[in-house]
């Protein structure tokens, strides 16, 4: 008789069985080499509850200031910058800062010894150098601002030194004084402004008179309504208890009487 090759046995009847034992193969490799215990005692005490805690498909604990470890959450969303979070009501990387950028946390005496200077691009240098030549009185600005050493005090000096009047279109201005015509009206002006007062007045204690009589009116009504819907149904609550005490053949689904209570 010739005996089956190991590629032509049979295979085991129980799949479960062979499964059970790829598990606890499984579940042995993954035990430290001290704490690993013999095969022959660990193969009866494989439960499935403990091959569970081998923590497989286990997302990863979200590393976020407002959601506790473990925390169940229906969707978690992630952005690109990191701590930037729009549903946060606490948003702690938007820091105050002074006039010229620097953080508020870094004290005066600090902050006001750095030199802030203005950047401009090298491709502008040679606009900046012609414009020097051409203006000889702006020569020493234009350098410190190649060089990188024109500060917001030397921008302001350089601005009010060399700004000059805006142009200003007289005939587009009102005069600022009025012709003899134009006093001889005074008086006519005068009574204008009082009787158009006067009837501001006028229309302004109207309609408080007019909206106040309204509000009352209609709070009267809403609390006689109210008061209407609240006595009807006392008077409900007055005839049904009547009805249940004075009429018990009419009562409904009430338990009839066996005699014996």
């Amino acid at each position: 008789q010739v005996q089956p090759t190991p590629a032509q046995a049979p295979k085991p009847k129980n799949p479960a069985a062979s499964m059970a034992g790829f598990l606890a193969a499984s579940a042995r490799r993954c035990l430290p080499a001290v704490a690993r215990p013999k095969a022959a005692t660990l193969a009866p005490r494989l439960l499935p509850a403990a091959i569970q805690q081998r923590l497989i498909h286990q997302s990863a604990t979200r590393h976020h200031q407002a959601v506790n470890p473990g925390w169940p959450v229906m969707y978690a969303i992630s952005y690109d910058k990191p701590g930037w979070d729009p549903e946060m009501e606490l948003e702690y990387d938007v820091m105050p800062r002074d006039e010229f950028g620097v953080p508020a946390h870094i004290p005066p005496e600090l902050s006001t010894t750095i030199r802030h200077t203005y950047y401009v691009p090298p491709q502008y240098y040679p606009f900046l150098k012609k414009l020097g030549d051409d203006t000889p009185e702006l020569k020493p600005y234009m350098d410190k601002l190649m060089n990188g050493e024109l500060t917001f005090d030397d921008y302001e000096e350089m601005f009010y030194a060399f700004a000059k009047p805006l142009k200003i279109h007289r005939p587009r201005i009102a005069m600022p004084y009025r012709t003899a015509e134009e006093m001889k009206k005074t008086d006519e002006v005068f009574w204008e402004g009082a009787w158009l007062s006067f009837r501001q007045r006028v229309l302004g204690d109207y309609l408080s008179r007019h909206y106040l009589r309204d509000f009352i009116a209609g709070m009267g009504m809403g609390l006689y309504l109210a008061w209407l819907y609240i006595q009807g149904h006392r008077q409900y609550r007055i005839d049904m208890k009547l009805f249940y005490l004075e009429a018990p053949e009419h009562k409904i689904n009430w338990i009839r009487p066996r005699g014996d209570l």
